[in-house]
């Protein structure tokens, strides 16, 4: 069926972007421990208890211009408009892989178009890296301000910034918000570009369909939307009730979009449908073919999903003890850009 192994080498796809997310998120992260380590250090010198308003006053606007600039290279260091075109490009190749017919890109003004400033939530990722970076300089201000109101010892107003065992402080979850934002930039680029592919080529494609990882992590929103499908005009197809979307529709979205094929007698070609349902062997043996990103994992073959999660984590997964939200969370090993390529 060809709408089924489309669906699967996307989906094979969307776990290595995972992957590469896990990687963009672990970089990101390294610029953040730079940040807190700097941000410590600006504490520890002097004396905060003898210090004068100008001196509190110094040391937020040293700590400003570190967050400012420690924010501008997290949002610098992921290359959205390469990573469009890398997925343009893949998708393009899975397509062409599955249906015989001649498979065009987006033009490279759409392509840089989609990649410059990608949008999540309505707000260029620009703008939320920016939002980031105003949160956390209030923050670090308000802490500082608040230890020294309370004639908090030095050590106790460095805990209100980094942190202590069992008791957070304001730099994890700057690093938790940073790790979402990047997943979100990451998701966003490569549903755009497949979108974009998907239209670029109408004559074999005849809508979308949205799939969710229905695991316990997915919200309401995208389990209502599994399974939802449209035209490429975003106008719904038989059995749909929701109004278009296009994933991810929230921090953290795991959904995809997956193309719909039109038959082969509807493009002009004279020969049989595909029938194989593109089961694959599984540790539960052949499975049906459904359409969650888990089942899809659950249907490759054990070396599939030792290659991916690693040995130990294969394991896990398919014991029941991880699912894929644990790809996003960075336990999956993580590809670079250059690796995705490849893939």
């Amino acid at each position: 069926m060809t709408e089924l192994q489309l669906q699967d080498e996307i989906l094979k796809h969307t776990l290595q972007i995972l992957r590469l997310s896990a990687g963009e998120e672990a970089r990101a992260l390294e610029i953040m421990q730079e940040l807190e380590r700097e941000l410590k250090d600006l504490l520890e010198t002097g004396n905060l208890a003898d210090a004068t308003k100008r001196d509190i006053q110094a040391l937020i606007k040293q700590a400003d211009d570190a967050i400012a600039i420690g924010y501008s290279r997290v949002g610098a260091s992921l290359d959205t408009h390469a990573l469009v075109v890398v997925i343009a490009q893949k998708t393009q190749e899975i397509i062409q892989d599955v249906i015989p017919a001649t498979v065009k890109l987006p033009t490279d003004a759409l392509l840089m178009q989609l990649g410059k400033d990608v949008l999540i939530d309505g707000a260029p990722s620009s703008a939320w890296w920016a939002k980031q970076s105003e949160n956390l300089q209030f923050k670090f201000a308000a802490q500082v301000r608040q230890g020294i109101v309370n004639n908090e010892t030095q050590e106790r107003i460095v805990q209100r910034i980094v942190g202590k065992r069992g008791e957070p402080g304001i730099m994890d979850r700057a690093r938790s918000d940073v790790r979402a934002l990047v997943h979100s930039s990451v998701m966003t680029a490569a549903n755009q570009a497949r979108l974009a592919t998907f239209k670029k080529n109408a004559d074999i494609i005849s809508g979308v369909k949205w799939l969710a990882t229905l695991d316990g992590h997915t919200c309401l929103r995208c389990a209502a939307l599994d399974g939802q499908a449209w035209n490429l005009d975003g106008e719904k197809l038989t059995g749909t009730k929701v109004a278009f979307q296009a994933p991810p529709i929230h921090f953290g979205d795991r959904c995809v979009l997956t193309p719909l094929p039109k038959s082969f007698a509807e493009i002009g070609l004279n020969i049989p449908e595909p029938t194989d349902k593109g089961q694959r062997a599984s540790s539960l043996g052949p499975v049906a073919g459904d359409t969650t990103f888990q089942g899809f994992l659950k249907r490759q073959s054990p070396e599939f999903i030792d290659k991916v999660l690693g040995k130990e984590r294969a394991a896990l997964f398919q014991s029941g003890k991880i699912t894929v939200r644990d790809l996003v969370s960075g336990t999956g090993r993580a590809l670079t850009l250059d690796q995705l390529r490849l893939h």
